[in-house]
């Protein structure tokens, strides 16, 4: 009885995780802004699929290029998910870069909220993998 019943619940922890789907670059409208991309992003980071949600932020990165304020959140959302995730290397990593940005000379044009959050993220992350900052 035991052994059916882990199976069971083993059954139900594939099949949530086979539902949560990503969508496919195709599938998104041209014409959907980097608030539409961010606000399905939030969506799907919010129902724990974190690979939609880093899915959505990777396109806002991809057609939104120009935009350093939406690349910006994009790439500190993307950070804060690998912290979700526990990959502190791939999280410290990107949000190094989120902190260079704001230390540049543009970084006074960049949404003030996410050099506050890519801190307290980057401090936390460096901690997890035994390093010092001086960030």
């Amino acid at each position: 009885m035991k052994v059916k019943k882990i199976l069971l619940l083993a059954l139900c922890a594939v099949l949530s995780v086979s539902c949560m789907t990503v969508p496919k670059e195709a599938d998104i409208q041209e014409d959907a802004t980097a608030a539409d991309l961010t606000q399905k992003a939030q969506e799907s980071f919010d129902s724990g699929n974190y690979r939609a949600a880093e899915f959505y932020y990777r396109l806002i990165l991809k057609r939104f290029a120009a935009d350093e304020s939406a690349c910006t959140a994009a790439d500190y959302e993307i950070a804060h998910i690998y912290i979700k995730r526990k990959k502190w290397r791939d999280a410290y990593t990107i949000l190094e870069t989120v902190l260079s940005k704001y230390e540049g000379q543009m970084g006074m044009y960049l949404p003030p909220d996410y050099y506050k959050l890519a801190k307290i993220d980057y401090a936390r992350a460096a901690e997890k993998l035994g390093l010092k900052t001086g960030k």
